[in-house]
């Protein structure tokens, strides 16, 4: 079973007006099985301590406080609610704030999809609204076969004295919320839990891998598999850390598998994640010993083709090759152009690198008919770009000429990698240039901007005329139609 919730920060911004601060808060949505009892969704959220109001409520000493509002739902149904009150750990000098305070809940869900919306208000500044986010959550543990929870990331853990919301086998944890990993960050920790194994055995034991794939290619990294073997049971712990000091910037999944005694798939889940480390480069060795005689780059001879080849790989790169791809085409070094198109191909279409570059070369000539523009052609625009790296959509909703608003396009995926049901909204501000830039998307790794309806209808109201950073709709006005195409593409 491949799960379709992925393990993913989102980042929330609550506007206070009358303290002139913007609270950054960053929420993380696991689900877990319990065998026996009704599955759960834990959420995670981490408020940015020197974006939070702090009062003082004794002399020398303060706190900052918010409200956190949860709603899941099917349909017009409120399936689970919670509404709290959150204090900061109490501080005595607001002028050196740092680090996050953070609030971990619980919700039983059946099996089943719903819609959560969060709610998240400074408590220290009634003049602000509360800011709303909302996701879909699917919770899908079937009882007689196997399955993975979701990927849970941990900063830290500890041996648990007492249960608590944040206890899980026995540990108590601090989630890494935001699944960003610096350069300083040496390994990754990370807790799932695999269920029903003894449904396939009565005794025995299974196999559980887990490994790091490109987030662009879904190709494994090198020296980043890894394999336990489990006894068969109702539910057992997968907490451990993976050494990442080697692993170069970029954005990837990690990946946990039940398999049978035949190495056959049983069960995965996956979790996105992003890598920053510039002191890991492109690995040139493996490179200089690729040998392109007879493959389907060895006919190439002109540099100057290479060198656009090369490029139209940038939509589809990893941040790693990106960089190396740069450094590349300034040179002459016709061989190792050839090695690096081969070798690119061949981790991505592994059964087929020729067929795996035809097809793609294919698609860089229709987006270069269809999106260029005069100061462009179509694979550097943003429309392009789209389009080479997660496909075709599956719906485009084109409106060229709505009242009150500029000429925007609106793409639906119904499935883009892991992602389920995602978007993209691309605005032009000129009826003729065919010159359109992306202004949203909710799909992982791409611009998010709640505020993309303020942009398609400035048209009318002016770019000024905004209310604040938690405002991220104009008033209902005739024949405005982005929402409704938005929510229900067609």
């Amino acid at each position: 079973m491949k799960k379709l919730l992925l393990s993913v920060a989102i980042l929330l911004s609550v506007a206070s007006f009358g303290q002139g601060k913007v609270l950054k808060s960053f929420l993380s949505t696991v689900a877990y099985d319990a065998p026996g009892l009704t599955p759960y969704v834990e959420n995670a959220l981490a408020f940015d301590s020197r974006t939070a109001v702090y009062k003082e409520f004794q002399p020398g000493k303060f706190k900052a406080s918010v409200e956190i509002t949860t709603i899941f739902k099917q349909g017009e149904t409120v399936c689970n609610f919670s509404k709290i009150a959150l204090d900061s750990p109490v501080v005595n000098d607001t002028t050196s704030l740092s680090g996050a305070f953070i609030d971990q809940q619980r919700f039983s869900l059946p099996n089943g999809e719903y819609q959560m919306e969060v709610m998240v208000m400074d408590l220290n500044n009634k003049k602000q609204l509360p800011f709303r986010s909302e996701q879909t959550v699917t919770v899908d543990f079937p009882n007689a076969s196997p399955s993975v929870s979701d990927i849970f990331f941990v900063d830290s853990y500890h041996k648990a004295t007492k249960q608590s919301a944040c206890t899980k086998s026995g540990y108590d944890f601090v989630p890494r919320v935001y699944p960003y990993y610096s350069a300083s960050d040496q390994k990754l920790t990370f807790y799932a839990e695999l269920y029903n194994s003894n449904k396939l055995y009565s005794e025995g034991k299974y196999l559980v891998t887990y490994h790091i794939e490109s987030y662009e290619s879904s190709a494994k990294i090198n020296n980043m598999t890894f394999s336990k073997r489990y006894d068969v049971g109702t539910a057992s712990p997968l907490l451990t850390s993976i050494d990442i000091s080697t692993l170069p910037s970029g954005n990837y999944y990690l990946v946990v598998e039940m398999r049978d005694r035949n190495n056959a798939l049983l069960a995965s889940s996956s979790a996105f994640f992003q890598r920053s480390n510039p002191g890991a480069s492109y690995n040139m060795q493996d490179l200089s010993a690729i040998d392109v005689k007879n493959t389907f780059v060895s006919n190439i001879q002109n540099v100057d083709s290479l060198r656009q080849y090369l490029l139209y790989l940038d939509p589809i790169c990893s941040e790693t090759e990106r960089n190396y791809l740069i450094s590349l085409v300034k040179t002459k070094d016709a061989n190792t152009m050839k090695q690096f198109l081969y070798n690119f191909w061949c981790a991505r279409a592994p059964q087929n690198p020729r067929q795996g570059w035809v097809d793609y070369l294919n698609a860089v000539k229709r987006v270069n008919a269809s999106y260029g523009t005069m100061a462009y052609p179509g694979y550097r625009t943003d429309r392009g770009y789209m389009f080479l790296k997660y496909g075709q959509p599956d719906q485009i909703v084109e409106s060229p000429n709505e009242p009150g608003a500029y000429p925007y396009e609106i793409w639906h995926y119904y499935e883009v990698g892991n992602q389920h049901n995602k978007r993209a909204v691309f605005m032009a501000k000129d009826d003729s240039t065919n010159d359109y830039h992306l202004i949203h998307s909710d799909i992982i790794g791409e611009l998010n901007n709640p505020r993309w309806r303020l942009e398609i209808y400035s048209r009318t109201y002016g770019e000024g005329y905004d209310q604040g950073v938690d405002q991220t709709d104009y008033e209902d006005m005739w024949g405005k139609k982005a929402s409704d195409l938005y929510d229900n593409p067609r």
